[in-house]
């Protein structure tokens, strides 16, 4: 029997993104350097809280949904947490009731639809 995969950050920037105490934390590189990863490790932990409301923005929507995209990169986590995917939302609801959506604002007229969400 194969022992479980661990899932956790890479070291270095990744493990320093993930256990930073701020607020808002900066992490930026070229592709490949892990911050989309990153990021949805970083929602694993606030899907426990039940009245956690999520939402990653791309600026470009194909960075959602193409491949290898943010989608694709989502469904190797969040099913192990118990989420369950909404394809035609792009969102993924946990069974504390937390939720995480991917929204992209490729158009200005985007940025409008997420007013006092």
């Amino acid at each position: 029997m194969d022992a479980p995969q661990r899932i956790g950050p890479q070291a270095g920037p990744q493990t320093e993104y993930l256990c930073s105490p701020a607020d808002i934390v900066i992490y930026g590189g070229a592709a490949g350097g892990g911050k989309t990863f990153g990021t949805l490790l970083h929602l694993l932990d606030l899907c426990r809280y039940p009245n956690f409301k999520g939402v990653i923005f791309r600026r470009i929507g194909a960075n959602i949904t193409g491949g290898g995209g943010l989608w694709d990169e989502s469904h190797k986590l969040f099913p192990h947490l118990g989420g369950r995917p909404m394809q035609s939302a792009k969102k993924w609801v946990f069974p504390s009731g937390a939720s995480v959506t991917f929204r992209h604002l490729e158009h200005e007229k985007s940025a409008d639809a997420h007013q006092g969400l």
